[in-house]
């Protein structure tokens, strides 16, 4: 949208303390460093010098409660009960294996949760998840609370994700449009044996041009590139929506512990609704909503403005729906959800001399569903209703083989569906494979 990018996926950094955080940092210093050398004095170095660099986010700072009232900081009690309660979930006894409680059942009758506290724990911290509280699941909701070490604070990047990418793809040859269709390992043997294929790695396909199009927004398969490349090893990191698709032929197959872990464990979806405004019809301190009893749970308002053209500054909102609530926009179509989302802020903000707001200031907007996008099919999993102990090592397992090892948020130990958790769990993989081959282990976070 204009000349400020959008963020249609990850937005926010949750804790000051991961990996996400120190290698943002690293990169700072290196292009600190780089512009020192390249500029003939200090104030041509600083000025040359643009880093990776952080905003606090509040999360929430508003709540509108059952279409009625936007409250401030002062929050019901029964907000603060949930909070506690919620912040709380580590101490409580982990279910037996098999026997797994859902997290509004959790609330409902063994914290005895009142409607309103269910309601806004369905619209902030079930919404946050990516999931419903019915498909949460309290065994590892109590593993992630107790192993999240990052820290509560929420960031927001003042540059775009996508340089975070772009940085970690330096030096690399990097293909798109090259989606895999079928990974042959050679069957069973450590490194060095054979195995299937007939020359002791790992055989890779790529799906075939004449596939029949996604309704996503995928780019052509790159025809051009060969059909088949083979590797001394592969790392798989791709969503755990890809993989419960079947989108990949394992040959041989996955073996049955990680198909279990695979159905297992859950994937959730999002839905972004990113709409933009002539004008700032909302308090200049206002910066993030989470509303009950509304299609989209949960709205921010970014500081920067979007420029577009002729319409320079408009100003952004971002709608965020998962769950229950990204199925419903699924359900109607992105232009009635737009249509809905807006006259939802008209509830919000209208007032007497001013009703109809977003309505009458609406400029551009766009809708991003996670579940539409042919190599995501949704965002990220979430603690899993019936997820057992060992079931996230499971999938992060390598292969008997040795030769494809397996990286990505859902195969962090820890339960943690965030950026950090892929670059740590990027970084796990790479230790293996470079022990695989007789290295010495390397890392940068």
């Amino acid at each position: 949208m204009g000349g400020w990018p959008v963020e249609a996926g990850a937005e926010f950094v949750h804790g000051t303390n991961s990996a996400f955080t120190r290698l943002c940092a690293e990169f700072a210093a290196e292009d600190a460093a780089a512009a020192r050398a390249a500029a003939p004095n200090a104030a041509a170095a600083a000025a040359a010098a643009t880093p990776l660099s952080f905003v606090e986010k509040p999360w929430p700072d508003r709540w509108w409660l059952g279409r009625d009232r936007l409250l401030t900081s002062d929050e019901p009690e029964e907000i603060a009960r949930l909070h506690e309660i919620m912040d709380a979930v580590g101490d409580e006894r982990p279910p037996p294996p098999g026997r797994d409680v859902s997290a509004d059942t959790w609330l409902r009758d063994t914290k005895k949760a009142t409607p309103l506290m269910l309601a806004a724990a369905e619209a902030c911290y079930a919404n946050d998840f990516g999931a419903r509280l019915s498909e949460l699941g309290l065994r590892e909701m109590i593993a992630e609370n107790n192993a999240w070490d990052s820290g509560e604070t929420y960031l927001v990047m003042e540059q775009p994700m996508s340089r975070v990418a772009e940085r970690l793809a330096r030096g690399l040859e990097v293909w798109l449009s090259w989606p895999v269709a079928r990974l042959d390992s050679g069957g069973g043997g450590g490194s060095g044996n054979g195995g299937g294929n007939g020359f002791g790695g790992v055989l890779l396909e790529r799906a075939p041009p004449s596939s029949p199009p996604s309704s996503g927004a995928a780019a052509p398969i790159n025809s051009s590139r060969p059909r088949a490349i083979r590797a001394a090893r592969v790392v798989v990191t791709v969503p755990l929506g890809v993989l419960k698709a079947g989108r990949i032929a394992f040959c041989p197959p996955l073996p049955s512990r990680k198909r279990l872990s695979v159905e297992r464990l859950r994937f959730g979806n999002a839905v972004k609704i990113v709409l933009a405004f002539s004008r700032r019809f909302w308090p200049d301190d206002l910066y993030d909503v989470v509303c009950t009893d509304e299609l989209v749970p949960e709205f921010w308002m970014t500081r920067r403005p979007v420029t577009d053209g002729a319409n320079a500054h408009l100003q952004p909102v971002t709608g965020f729906c998962a769950g229950a609530a990204a199925d419903a926009v699924a359900a109607m179509g992105a232009a009635a959800a737009v249509r809905a989302f807006v006259a939802q802020l008209d509830r919000v903000f209208g007032a007497p001399g001013d009703p109809r707001p977003a309505s009458d200031s609406l400029a551009k907007s766009a809708v991003f569903d996670w579940a539409r996008q042919e190599h995501a099919l949704g965002a990220y999993s979430f603690p899993s209703l019936g997820a057992e102990d060992g079931d996230r090592e499971a999938l992060a397992a390598p292969l008997p083989c040795g030769r494809v090892f397996f990286a990505g948020e859902a195969t962090h130990g820890a339960v943690n569906p965030c950026m950090q958790a892929a670059l740590e769990t990027g970084d796990r993989a790479a230790a293996q494979v470079r022990a695989s081959l007789g290295e010495r282990p390397s890392s940068r976070l």
